[in-house]
Order: C-alpha cells, then structure tokens, then sequence
C-alpha cells in the first residue's frame, strides 16, 4: 500500500483498487463462471434478517469449489488467490506469510432483486480473529477480505455496503442500523468497474444492499488471515487434493496458522 492507501484503509476499514484485473483476466474468470453456472445455489432471504427493507423477491446465489475445477477454468482463480495487485497490500496489513484462510474463494451471485445481506461484524464485540490493530507505524488486521468484481456496480445497483470506520467503533452497533432501518444514510454502497477490487477488514461492519440493476451481479470473495491465525482449522491440516497441481507461491498460502519466525538478520540474532 501507498501511503494514502494506508490513510483511507485506517480511516474507512476499506479500499477500491481499480483495475485490479486485466481484461484477460477478467474475460478467463466470467467464462469460468459462465461454464460452471449450473453450480450457482441460490439461497433463501435469510440473509436479510427479516429487514423490509433488505428483503427481495429472492435470495443471493453462491458458489464455491472455483479451485478444484478442471483446467483451464480453475486456473484463473488459483492465480487471483496470489495476484500481485493484492500480495503487497496484504502484506501490508496481515504481515508475511498470510494464509487463505479456509481455502475460501467463492463466488457471490445477484440477479435484479435479490434481498440484500444485514450489516454484520464492527468493532465491537472484539473477536482477536479479526479485529484492527494500529500500533508503532504498522497496521495488524485478523481475518481480512478482497471482493474482486467481475461486473460493474453503479450507483444505486447495491451490492456491497458498509459503514466506513466502523471496524474502530467503541459501542456495538444498534440492531435498527444493522438492519437498514435507521441511518441509512451513513451506510456506503461501493460503485466499482468490472476487474476493480476492494480490500476490507472483516471487522469492518459490512453487508449487503438489494440489487437493482438489469445485469447479474458477479463477485469473487477471497478470505485471508495472519500465518498465525486460523478460524477454519480443527484437528490436524491436511492439504487439498489438488495441492500438488499448485506452484510454489500459490502452495505458500495454502497453509495451516503457523509460527513465522524472526528476520534472521536482525540485531537480535547477529549477537548471538
């Protein structure tokens, strides 16, 4: 991250990276989608909570396992896990070494009237999983996401929302405002271009908003956590099926929580 990018990410909890795919890129992951549409589960409108004015006339779609389908079409997703316009900027804030966590990229579907999501998680409670941390000049997140869109968000479409600058929040949020009944003109629908990405601390208080656009909403959603931390591992870590088709640095982040150790180089261990 740039220096204003470290600015907005501490104030808003969240940033737009634009661009982030090329048109290759983006032309391969739409193709994908559309070769493995059949897989695309649509939900119930539990996701909006009972909220009136989340609820649609149907549910979000979903769809996951993008990383064992068959070449060529898992490909574009094993290389977007690690895509160097989001590698630097994780580092930035989860550290060297971070971990998908959960092997967690997914895709989230919406067609025109599909309920929107309550605004979930902020600042508080705090859970050491994902919580905001700024101390001595360096950012430490917990569990923190990248939504890469693969259709473009206007204004008014919905999708994606969130109250900026509530993953620094003191008071857990009144349910009236989770549920977009009350203030809502403080929650920010992100207008985005097809290839753009948004970076977001998991704490940051987020959902989504009824989608009222013509087109199919189309987003990838990738999950990833410090090399120490972990939300999804119980017993012992066994690799994926298809660990060993993975290159060097997509097997690096595929991972259980693990000790990094020191810089070797520094003070600490040259006096030794």
């Amino acid at each position: 991250m740039d220096e204003s990018e470290k600015y907005l990410f501490d104030v808003h909890g969240y940033i737009v990276i634009k661009g982030a795919l090329s048109a290759e890129e983006l032309s391969a992951a739409n193709t994908a989608m559309d070769h493995h549409s059949d897989q695309i589960s649509v939900m119930n409108n539990s996701l909006a909570n009972s909220s009136p004015t989340l609820f649609g006339k149907t549910g979000r779609g979903n769809m996951g396992n993008m990383l064992t389908w068959e070449k060529p079409y898992c490909d574009v997703f094993r290389n977007m896990m690690i895509h160097p316009a989001f590698v630097s900027r994780l580092e930035t804030v989860l550290g060297k070494g971070f971990r998908l966590e959960g092997m967690a990229v997914g895709a989230i579907t919406m067609d025109e009237g599909a309920s929107g999501f309550w605004f979930h998680e902020g600042g508080e409670p705090i859970d050491p999983s994902r919580a905001y941390l700024y101390r001595n000049g360096r950012i430490y997140c917990g569990m923190t996401n990248i939504a890469v869109q693969l259709t473009d968000v206007g204004p008014g479409d919905g999708g994606f929302a969130c109250l900026p600058g509530s993953h620094k929040a003191n008071f857990p949020c009144p349910d009236d405002i989770r549920l977009y009944e009350a203030h809502q003109d403080r929650i920010v629908q992100i207008t985005a271009r097809a290839g753009d990405a948004i970076i977001f601390t998991e704490s940051l208080m987020h959902g989504a908003l009824p989608w009222t656009a013509k087109h199919q909403r189309r987003t990838i959603l990738m999950r990833y956590n410090a090399g120490t931390t972990g939300e999804s591992i119980t017993g012992t870590y066994t690799p994926p099926p298809f660990y060993d088709e993975l290159t060097e640095k997509q097997r690096a982040i595929i991972t259980a929580p693990h000790y990094r150790q020191p810089d070797k180089g520094s003070k600490l261990y040259k006096s030794q």
